[in-house]
C-alpha cells in the first residue's frame, strides 16, 4: 500500500495555482505556542486513502495565528478541572479521574478522552480558543510559501504529513503501524507531549498520539472553491470534528487532511488551543441525522461476547468495491453489549442524503486491555448488511446482518 506524496492526477487545475500574495507571521506568540503566517494553503486530499469528505482539494487563506506547540498536558487539564470544581466528561477519560485527580506518572502525557465542551472551555479559560479545521490543517501541512515555488500554490504544497512525504513510522508518529499482517501499535499508550516530530512551523504530535478537537461542527460536504478567508465551518451542528490521529489509529489515517468526527467511537481525543482572528461562520446547514435500525444474528446461534460494533462507511469511499479499503475511516459506528440471544436489535444514526455500506463486528473478549492494547473488534466474527449498499434519505428499518465466525476453532 502506498503512503507517499499526494497524487492529484487530473484534479490539478489552474485554479489551485494561485499567486501567494502577502505571507506575514503573527507579531508575537505567547510562550508554548508557535506562529503560523498568513496566506494560502492547499486544504484537502487526493490520496488513494482519502475519504469522500476530504475533497476537492481547494485553496484556503488564513490570517496569521498562533497554535499550541503541543497537546494540552494531562496535568494542566486536571488542574483546571479541580480549580473550576468541575466534573470532567468523556466516557474514555484517561490519565485522570472525573474530579481532576491525576494518575501517578501521567503529568506530561496529553489529556485524553475529554469532551469537546471541556476542550472548548479549557481553551477559553486560557484566553485562547479551539483552532478551526483550516487552521489545524495549515499548521500541520504548511502554507504555499513552503513549496517548490515560494510565490505560488503548487503540487509540492500537498505534503501529506507534518514532516513531509515520508511514510509514517513509529519514529515519526505514535500510531498503529500498517504493514504485513495485522496493524501493530507503536507504544500501546500515549507519548509525552514534548516528544513528537515537529511539523512545518514547529508544532509536535500533529500526527498520532491523540486526536485533537477543533472548533468546527462536522460537515461531510463542506469543501468548495469559494470558501471565505479564515473559514470556521458550519455555524451549528451536533457533530464535532477532530484531527490528527491517535496512538491506536492506522498509518492510513495519519495524513494531515484526514477528517474524523465524534460519531466514531473509541477515539483517544485531546486538545491544543489557538490564538488568532475570529473565524468566519460558513453558510452551510447542519448535517441532518436519521436513524437506521436492524437486527444482528450470529452463525453460531447466539450473539455472545464482550462487545458488538456496527459501522457505516460512505459508499464513495469504497471506490467501486463492495467494501472500503483497509484503514478507511467509517462515517459512524456504535457499540452494544451482546444480549446472548439468537438475534439482537441495533440502531445507528447516519447523515441523511448518502449511501452507505454497513458492517458488524463481534469482540469475543480476547484483548482490548488499555494497558496491553490489542485490536479485538472482529475476534468473534464479522458480517455485512444483506441490503448493502443502503440509501439513507430518511429513517431506515429492517436491516439484517449475519455475523460469521472467523476461521479456526470456537473461542
Amino acid at each position: 500500500m502506498s503512503f507517499g506524496a499526494e497524487d492529484l492526477g487530473s484534479s490539478w487545475s489552474a485554479e489551485l495555482a494561485v499567486e501567494l500574495g502577502g505571507s506575514e507571521p503573527p507579531s508575537s506568540c505567547p510562550s508554548g505556542m508557535v506562529g503560523v503566517p498568513s496566506g494560502p494553503f492547499l486544504m484537502g486530499s487526493a490520496s488513494v486513502q482519502a475519504g469522500a469528505d476530504e475533497g476537492p482539494v481547494h485553496v484556503v487563506r488564513t490570517s496569521a495565528f498562533c497554535i499550541d506547540a503541543h497537546e494540552v498536558r494531562a496535568a494542566d487539564f486536571a488542574a483546571w478541572i479541580r480549580s473550576e470544581r468541575r466534573t470532567a466528561g468523556g466516557t474514555d477519560l484517561r490519565s485522570m479521574s472525573a474530579d481532576g485527580s491525576l494518575e501517578p506518572g501521567r503529568d506530561d502525557h496529553p489529556a485524553e478522552g475529554i469532551t469537546w465542551e471541556d476542550a472548548r472551555d479549557f481553551c477559553v479559560a486560557q484566553g485562547k480558543r479551539l483552532p478551526t479545521e483550516a487552521e489545524w490543517e495549515k499548521a500541520a501541512r504548511g502554507g504555499c510559501e513552503l513549496g517548490s515555488d515560494p510565490q505560488r500554490c503548487d503540487r509540492e504544497d500537498l505534503r501529506p504529513y507534518p514532516w513531509g512525504d515520508e511514510a509514517p513510522t513509529c519514529a515519526l508518529a505514535n500510531h498503529a503501524m500498517v504493514g504485513m499482517g495485522a496493524p501493530k501499535l507503536c507504544d500501546s499508550d500515549t507519548r509525552k507531549v514534548g516528544e513528537g516530530t515537529p511539523g512545518p512551523y514547529g508544532a509536535l504530535h500533529q500526527a498520532g498520539n491523540v486526536w485533537e478537537w477543533v472548533a468546527d461542527a462536522y460537515h461531510p460536504r463542506l469543501y468548495r472553491a469559494d470558501r471565505p478567508t479564515d473559514p470556521g465551518g458550519p455555524g451549528e451542528g451536533e457533530l464535532r470534528s477532530m484531527r490528527g490521529g491517535s496512538w491506536n489509529t492506522f498509518s492510513t489515517n495519519m495524513r494531515t487532511a484526514n477528517r474524523f468526527n465524534d460519531m466514531v467511537i473509541g477515539s483517544a481525543v485531546g486538545v491544543r488551543c489557538a490564538l488568532g482572528a475570529e473565524p468566519t461562520t460558513e453558510d452551510v446547514a447542519a448535517v441532518p441525522l436519521v436513524e437506521v435500525k436492524g437486527t444482528l444474528t450470529h452463525e453460531r446461534g447466539t450473539v455472545t461476547g464482550r462487545a458488538v460494533y456496527v459501522s457505516a462507511f460512505d459508499l464513495r469511499d469504497a471506490k467501486g468495491a463492495d467494501m472500503p479499503p483497509p484503514g478507511m475511516s467509517p462515517v459512524a459506528d456504535v457499540r452494544f453489549d451482546p444480549t446472548g440471544e439468537a438475534s439482537q436489535p441495533f440502531s445507528i444514526r447516519l447523515p441523511r442524503g448518502a449511501t452507505y455500506l454497513i458492517y458488524a463486528a463481534l469482540d469475543d473478549g480476547s484483548g482490548a486491555d488499555k494497558d496491553d492494547y490489542k485490536s479485538a473488534s472482529g475476534s468473534g466474527g464479522m458480517g455485512r448488511a444483506d441490503q448493502n449498499p443502503v440509501s439513507v434519505e430518511g429513517p431506515v428499518e429492517g436491516i439484517t446482518i449475519r455475523i460469521e465466525a472467523p476461521p479456526g476453532p470456537p473461542p
